[in-house]
């Protein structure tokens, strides 16, 4: 059973079908997940025993997302050397994908609706440019430096774990234009005269960022914990 005392990273570790749940309603599971559920909720402005009953009502039933539950159950399995080799071939590609796709429909729509909403998709456009760049050169150090450092260093010594800090703070950074953009685009609710583009460069910009919320999750509350009990 799930109480208030847990956090939302132990939630999703233990029950990964309520990422669905989490991801509805915005809530910082990766970055942010590491207070306990009677803070996260009350700071959002949200009934604690509500939400606690309706997480346990979720994580008790069967979910249409099960690839998600066994996605997660089966990287916990792994190696620590297994753990970074998998995050390598699934998210660093498929966020990469995402992220270029994302890129050519916000040019697009900035341009075409730049006359009715040239205020609002100029900041977004400067927002994601920047979470694109930072994320692109946090996948080129994790891949090329720090999970070869780790792999180097089965049992960590101090500076790897320095290092490895030092991608728990960058995911943070991230996390937070995240949050951002959340608020800019109201979690992401096209504008009365969206056309099918402007409604498409949502839609995978949403499903980029549930992508990177797991994966952040996959490496802050697993891969990075695992390899830290290898000291």
């Amino acid at each position: 059973m799930i109480t208030k005392d847990m956090t939302l990273a132990q939630v999703v570790k233990d029950y990964p079908n309520t990422i669905g749940f989490l991801n509805n309603l915005h809530l910082d599971y990766c970055c942010g997940g590491h207070e306990a559920i009677s803070i996260a909720i009350k700071e959002k402005g949200m009934d604690v025993e509500k939400f606690l009953k309706k997480l346990n009502e979720v994580a008790a039933r069967p979910t249409a997302h099960a690839d998600v539950h066994e996605d997660i159950d089966s990287f916990k399995e792994l190696s620590v050397n297994d753990m970074l080799d998998d995050l390598e071939a699934t998210h660093h590609v498929t966020d990469r994908q995402l992220m270029a796709e994302t890129e050519e429909l916000l040019n697009k729509i900035l341009i075409v609706h730049y006359p009715h909403h040239g205020e609002m998709l100029t900041k977004l456009h400067h927002l994601y440019a920047g979470l694109k760049a930072e994320l692109e050169e946090h996948f080129a150090k994790e891949e090329r430096f720090v999970f070869p450092l780790m792999r180097q260093h089965p049992h960590p010594d101090k500076e790897t774990l320095d290092f490895v800090k030092g991608l728990e703070d960058e995911h943070t950074g991230a996390g937070d234009i995240i949050k951002e953009i959340y608020q800019l685009t109201d979690n992401f609710t096209p504008p009365a005269d969206a056309c099918p583009t402007f409604q498409r460069t949502y839609q995978v910009m949403e499903s980029l960022f549930d992508d990177i919320f797991i994966h952040i999750f996959k490496e802050n509350s697993i891969a990075f914990p695992e390899y830290a009990e290898q000291e």
